[in-house]
């Protein structure tokens, strides 16, 4: 479900933003190279986006609850649902230059990320439903650490994307190793504690390019980056709280 921005990440950034004078044109193609209310406009953008983006999926797991054949549906035909999932982010994607159209992809999708999980969230509700706000309160607490440790220091962190990307194939093959063939509860929780990590560092990197790299009309597809790294390391809590317990 993630995707990597295209543009080019070598290690050639400095290590604190530019001084005032040196953003270049008054037409910047990025965050970087944007004056500063540009620059600071874009990234309010962005972070109202993934803040609304959030809510949409919070009502989305709302509706699975307010009507169970929906939920029932989605947890009889999990691998539909899943690829529905990976189609919605491409579809994001794809039209997220398009006015009007990127926001309804944007929420739409995050709405049917929440209505997927809905019967998760029934089942942690029912046997142990103080977690869920336990996952929520840590979820906030490791991404908006990690974003703040992004604006305050001012580093880079493009030279995490060959990592992240490896560390993603592996989780993705252990989990589906796990699925099939393991079925292990010991390694469940391995790979939700890996996938808690990982997804921290995609926080960095992908905070690192949305100040750095994204074009200042790319404020939904940087809310949708953010979107999937706070929704991947939500549902890891909620698999680490939620361990050994059927």
């Amino acid at each position: 479900m993630k995707e990597f921005k295209p543009q080019d990440q070598r290690l050639r950034q400095p290590q604190a933003w530019p001084p005032d004078g040196g953003w270049g044109s008054l037409q910047a193609s990025t965050a970087a190279e944007a004056t500063i209310s540009e620059r600071m406009g874009f990234v309010r953008k962005v972070y109202a986006l993934f803040f609304a983006a959030t809510l949409f999926a919070i009502g989305g797991v709302a509706l699975g609850f307010m009507f169970p054949p929906i939920r029932d549906a989605i947890e009889g035909n999990f691998w539909i649902s899943l690829i529905i999932l990976f189609g919605g982010v491409f579809a994001a994607q794809a039209v997220r230059h398009v006015p009007g159209v990127n926001l309804l992809a944007l929420f739409g999708f995050t709405t049917l990320t929440g209505v997927v999980i809905s019967p998760l969230m029934s089942k942690v509700a029912e046997t142990n439903p103080a977690s869920i706000l336990q996952a929520g309160v840590l979820t906030v607490g490791i991404f908006g650490g990690l974003t703040a440790y992004v604006f305050i220091t001012k580093k880079d962190f493009s030279f995490l994307r060959g990592m992240i990307t490896v560390g993603l194939i592996v989780m993705i093959l252990a989990g589906l190793l796990n699925i099939f063939i393991v079925g292990s509860s010991a390694l469940g929780f391995a790979i939700a504690a890996a996938s808690l990590l990982l997804f921290s560092g995609f926080v960095l990197y992908d905070t690192s390019n949305i100040i750095r790299r994204y074009p200042t009309n790319e404020y939904v597809a940087g809310a949708l980056s953010l979107y999937l790294d706070a929704f991947n390391i939500f549902l890891a809590l909620i698999r680490i709280l939620n361990a050994g317990r059927r």
